[in-house]
């Protein structure tokens, strides 16, 4: 297996086409599982935290331009340039993942007495690379899947989970079925929309202060963004934090919001357990204490309330809370809590 190369680069990096192994399918335009397809890359997006590409692919005649977004733990970051694969990584990075950190960029340290040697602190951060970008892969796999009722018009629909197998990257290698699991690239393939970002929409600024027309757009633009994040929060799922994660696809002459990369997604049953254990630290509370689904599903709006991703939108569209309807989550926590007692209420009754 490669050691690490100065100025190494993965031999995908800059091919003009790329062989893809289809993992999961979830459109007939994409080969069944077990299959391949070769994607045409059209364009390479810049400054993006994973490799992001626009492609183009032929299946049965169907010819579609796609978005191809992979998870390389080899990909520069802000820190390092391409870090090709080691031994040394490798192997800390499956005793790593054994132990299934919360956070891998935080960790420092676990028992090396039964090993061969010590692991130099540059293997240990590439393992932590290596980790989050595992991590991100399957976090936004499983965030499309919880959203596929609005694949396709809030967010982009989910083609098929792919990944570039060790066999392309290193042409030379043959791989052993482990050795392909840890090394190959894995990806997602995307539904394209000719979208721009919120930065290159028109602002409604002082110079288009008497245009009443465009300002009433732009709020019914933030307002459907707004609702469009809140409507993934009912979902289950809340964004980090907001970071470009609208895009506007262009239909019919107008601008209609899009949300994506879930890659650092949080999910409900997450952010209940994290509510559960600050509940218990204020209180002193007991580890055994029960939590009733409905206060499991106060403690999640609890949680949205603190991301604050529908306010995150807003602020970016420089629109005053006045003009822009956020939810009320008092009014969506004492709904759950009335109906919760009510109900608790006329069974006693009864």
């Amino acid at each position: 297996m490669a050691q690490p190369i100065e100025n190494w680069v993965p031999t995908y990096v800059n091919e003009s086409h790329i062989e893809l192994g289809i993992e999961h399918c979830f459109d007939g335009k994409i080969p069944p599982a077990g299959g391949t397809l070769w994607v045409e890359v059209l364009h390479t997006f810049p400054d993006t935290t994973s490799p992001v590409k626009l492609v183009r692919f032929n299946n049965q005649g169907i010819t579609e331009i796609a978005v191809l977004k992979l998870y390389d733990r080899t990909h520069p970051g802000r820190l390092r340039k391409f870090a090709a694969p080691s031994l040394l990584a490798e192997r800390e990075y499956r005793s790593w993942k054994t132990y299934d950190p919360q956070d891998a960029m935080n960790y420092v340290s676990y028992d090396h007495e039964n090993v061969d040697f010590p692991y130099p602190l540059s293997e240990r951060f590439e393992a932590g690379v290596w980790f989050e970008f595992y991590r991100r892969h399957k976090t936004e796999s499983r965030a499309y899947a919880q959203l596929q009722s609005i694949q396709g018009t809030k967010i982009p629909r989910l083609y098929a989970n792919v990944r570039i197998p060790l066999s392309f990257i290193d042409r030379g290698w043959k791989a052993t079925p482990e050795e392909e699991e840890f090394l190959c690239v894995p990806g997602i393939l995307l539904q394209y929309y000719r979208c721009r970002k919120l930065s290159e929409l028109r602002l409604p600024g002082m110079v288009h202060v008497e245009s009443g027309e465009l300002r009433v757009l732009w709020a019914g633009l933030a307002q459907r963004t707004v609702d469009a994040i809140h409507e993934i929060n009912r979902f289950g799922i809340v964004l980090r934090s907001y970071n470009n994660n609208a895009i506007f696809r262009i239909e019919n002459d107008n601008d209609e919001p899009c949300i994506i990369d879930f890659a650092e997604a949080l999910f409900k049953e997450d952010l209940i357990e994290a509510w559960i254990k600050g509940l218990r630290e204020r209180r002193g509370l007991l580890a055994a204490t029960e939590y009733p689904p409905w206060q499991r599903e106060v403690g999640y709006w609890e949680m949205v309330k603190v991301y604050r991703n529908p306010q995150s939108i807003a602020e970016a569209f420089f629109i005053q809370f006045s003009k822009c309807a956020l939810p009320d989550y008092p009014t969506i926590i004492e709904g759950i809590t009335v109906q919760a007692l009510g109900g608790a209420s006329q069974n006693i009754q009864t």
